[in-house]
């Protein structure tokens, strides 16, 4: 039997080029090297691995068994604090460099690590809410999936049984079945629109015949946060509102048959022009 193996063997050098960022050197320097100013040679040799390659028939059919991939990611998770860090940042952003871009983009905005539990219930075979029982909780799904393949013979479980639970949190068989749920820890609250009955949010600003007020914003399917939206700005909108639908109107075109979608269509416009948020981008 043929089998294809891989040989790959890795040049590497280090070179030190002068640039305003990491990101920016990197870039330098690939220009240099299209340019072939940096030739690599066997000078350079580090190292060589001879393995087979993913391209082989067999590995592309372990590759593609949900038990074999389930089983190296186990391995990695147990193994993960072992790899250099550099090595996760290439693997999780391409490069280091990626790896520090994105850092300094997101500055101090990074976002918290959200902690999660796995339920695992008993139910029947058509997996109703109503004869949910719960089994036990569990920090992971991979914990979860554990759990049934140590007790497979006690919940009567096949390896396909099993294999259908990776790919789809449920099992899904005779009279009784096995569906995992997750949830989150803590979740923090979500942000609800404003209360709109005060003066505040009712003061109406006006351009022409246009009419606008922080309620409309709060108020529409996809609701604005105006609770720092000046008056100055607000008068910026309307005035853009009223803009925008007049020149709607004088083009004639077939849309101006309804003119409060119009109206709540350059209202959203306006008010994401001046940078008004919604209320969904600041749960992100």
């Amino acid at each position: 039997m043929k089998h294809k193996i891989a040989i790959e063997e890795t040049l590497r050098r280090v070179v030190e080029v002068e640039a305003e960022s990491p990101s920016l050197a990197v870039c330098r320097t690939e220009d240099e090297y299209n340019r072939e100013e940096h030739v690599l040679t066997a000078n350079d040799f580090i190292s060589v691995n001879i393995m087979l390659a993913p391209e082989d028939k067999e590995a592309q059919e372990y590759l593609n068994n949900s038990t074999f991939r389930s089983f190296v990611e186990r391995r990695f998770s147990d193994s993960s604090a072992d790899i250099p860090l550099e090595d996760k940042a290439r693997l999780a952003f391409g490069s280091l460099d990626n790896a520090i871009h994105d850092f300094d983009r997101q500055g101090n905005n990074l976002p918290a690590e959200e902690k999660e539990v796995w339920l695992l219930y008993r139910c029947d075979a058509w997996l109703s809410t109503s004869s949910l029982e719960l089994v036990a909780p569990f920090s992971s799904k991979e914990a979860v999936t554990d759990y049934l393949t140590s007790n497979r013979k006690r919940f009567r479980l096949t390896q396909w049984d099993l294999d259908f639970f990776r790919e789809n949190n449920q099992t899904q068989r005779g009279g009784t079945n096995y569906i995992a749920c997750c949830h989150s820890l803590d979740p923090a609250p979500e942000l609800q629109p404003a209360d709109t009955d005060d003066a505040f949010y009712k003061k109406p600003f006006r351009y022409g015949t246009t009419v606008l007020t922080r309620y409309e914003l709060e108020n529409l399917s996809c609701p604005f946060c105006t609770e720092d939206t000046d008056d100055e700005t607000m008068r910026k909108i309307v005035r853009r509102m009223h803009r925008k639908m007049k020149e709607r109107i004088n083009a004639g075109d077939n849309e101006t048959s309804d003119m409060e979608a119009i109206r709540l269509e350059e209202m959203d416009e306006a008010a994401a022009h001046f940078n008004v948020p919604y209320y969904e981008d600041l749960q992100e």
